[in-house]
């Protein structure tokens, strides 16, 4: 299902050392479980609003490791939610 390689999320994260490799494999993977979860599909290839959301996932992750505060970053939503809502399929 990988839609963002760990290079180029490194790219994105400007991260040029090997060291947090397997701490960002693991935030690629949950924002791609996320997505996926909500009801948006990785086409082949992937729609780069797709990635680009999978992107701001890690990166937001990745810079605020720990869960503080009392309210989620709402622009960090606002911006995955309006590059994922084109795709995600609903259901009734």
């Amino acid at each position: 299902m990988t839609a963002l390689s760990l290079e180029d999320a490194k790219a994105h994260l400007r991260v040029t050392f090997d060291s947090d490799d397997d701490y960002i494999e693991s935030l690629i993977e949950a924002a791609e479980g996320y997505v996926v979860e909500i009801g948006v599909g990785f086409d082949s290839p992937p729609q780069p609003a797709v990635v680009h959301a999978v992107k701001l996932l890690v990166s937001h992750w990745y810079g605020q490791r720990d869960a503080a505060g009392t309210e989620p970053s709402r622009a960090i939503a606002f911006g995955v939610d309006a590059l994922l809502a084109p795709y995600r399929e609903w259901t009734i």
